[in-house]
């Protein structure tokens, strides 16, 4: 056996990511990198008494070429003698209908297809052939983004089994010498070569430097990040642990403890307790509670006051409510405060089941669902958060005079309940010019020109 192949087989079985009688779906787009795997799963894991397939998605994206990329691993799958399935997710006619990121709906959509599969034809596992360089781009990813480091993990669950990815510690180099040797073909995706996306500028701009520095730093950067993951394990399950020992449940279901018992854990596991405590009433929905920085500050931060009360709406209509030293999640009653808000520059604030913010004109967009350029004197800065009032006007673009937002909602469709929920935008002076999500003031721009000093973004929790 040659050296590569008994690497990634030594690299299986210390991870223990295969027994016997599994039964594997290899996740194969045509390019170099899962090819690769599918011919080496082809190869050497019936050495394993594992069987093999290959699955494919057409996107869709790109017409005739996408469909030939699924005949080609078709092919693939033929000479190797092993099982094919080939799905189709349309992505074009999702983001038509829905809008949305790309990438994000290409996922979703992918991996959907593929625990169908699973669960249908009896497969247990499924291998991905993200390798070093890729967990180096993740973790560079993560850094920009201000997420802890812990990369692409090793396996992970999947509804219908367990993904595995048995390619982490090999370099692309390796991949493709394993191919030239086979004399296998692969293709290549021209998406791959854009700058449109963070992932590959990171590739194609910064892993480079990296990599000329130390030849030897993406593999580090595994290594790495398999400590730090095995770290997040253990802080997870004492967390569960305490979790468990405080929290107590209404008879509505609902958690509820005391922040004297939150206060004695350390920081570490109390900054894992409270996405525990949102999983609870998230589960199974589609809202990433766990990944916002935002959201998770300020609840640690109302966790730690000890004096007075304090009530935060939580989106799909729940609210943390603290009383003293007891702390609750209930239902229902989700408008918003009368209490205006101020919403200082550069700080994203919390409305319902939006994220907002302001701040300098270059300032990040990307993962933004809305921005808009605008420009203010000093003295009607900051801006704010309030909700609807009584006689609330709003001055449109091309309007000579201010809309009553109640005939506005009328116009938009927007019903009663929603109205409620809606955060107004004011100026220091309480001059409305946003509702963010609806529509947005006169002083509001789509394109930034010379005079627009200022951004404003929202995001979607």
């Amino acid at each position: 056996m040659k050296a590569f192949q008994r690497k990634i087989l030594d690299f299986i079985d210390r991870e223990n990511l295969l027994r016997t009688n599994q039964r594997v779906l290899v996740a194969c787009s045509g390019g170099l990198d899962s090819v690769a795997l599918l011919v080496l799963a082809a190869e050497t894991f019936g050495r394993l008494q594992v069987d093999v397939a290959g699955i494919h998605v057409d996107h869709m994206l790109r017409g005739e070429e996408s469909a030939e990329d699924g005949r080609f691993v078709k092919g693939i799958c033929d000479e190797l003698g092993i099982p094919f399935f080939g799905g189709r997710v349309p992505v074009p006619a999702i983001l038509n209908e829905k809008g949305g990121n790309v990438q994000d709906i290409c996922r979703s959509g992918r991996y959907a297809y593929f625990s169908e599969v699973m669960k249908k034809e009896g497969y247990d596992c499924l291998a991905t052939a993200h390798h070093a360089e890729d967990q180096l781009e993740t973790v560079l990813m993560q850094l920009s983004k201000g997420s802890v480091p812990t990369g692409i993990s090793v396996k992970r669950n999947l509804d219908g089994g367990t993904v595995i990815r048995p390619f982490l510690p090999a370099m692309k180099e390796e991949l493709a010498a394993y191919l030239k040797e086979r004399d296998k073909q692969f293709r290549e995706d021209p998406s791959n070569e854009s700058d449109a996306y963070l992932r590959n500028r990171l590739r194609h701009h910064v892993a480079p430097i990296i990599l000329n520095e130390n030849q030897a730093a993406a593999v580090n950067v595994v290594k790495m990040t398999a400590a730090l993951q095995r770290d997040e394990e253990l802080l997870a399950n004492l967390t569960n642990e305490r979790f468990s020992s405080i929290v107590s449940f209404t008879k509505e279901g609902y958690p509820t403890f005391d922040t004297n018992l939150f206060a004695g854990m350390h920081t570490a596991l109390q900054k894992r307790f409270i996405p525990l405590l949102l999983n609870y009433l998230y589960a199974g929905e589609s809202i990433p509670v766990e990944y916002n920085a935002a959201l998770l500050d300020q609840l640690h931060h109302h966790l730690s006051i000890r004096q007075g009360n304090s009530t935060i709406d939580l989106p799909r209509g729940f609210r943390f409510v603290r009383e003293y030293d007891k702390v609750s999640i209930v239902k229902g009653g989700n408008e918003q405060s009368a209490e205006r808000r101020i919403l200082p520059k550069g700080e994203w604030v919390i409305w319902g089941d939006m994220l907002l913010s302001w701040d300098d004109a270059d300032s990040e967009v990307e993962e933004v669902c809305e921005y808009r350029y605008f420009d203010m004197a000093d003295q009607d800065l900051p801006l704010y958060l309030r909700p609807k009032k009584d006689g609330d006007r709003i001055l449109l673009p091309k309007m000579d005079q201010a809309k009553r937002l109640s005939r506005l909602f009328i116009d938009e469709k927007i019903g009663a309940e929603k109205r409620r929920e809606l955060p107004i935008v004011t100026t220091s002076q309480d001059e409305i010019c946003a509702i963010p999500g609806v529509r947005y003031g006169i002083r509001f721009k789509r394109k930034k020109s010379e005079q627009e000093k200022y951004i404003f973004r929202l995001k979607k929790l």
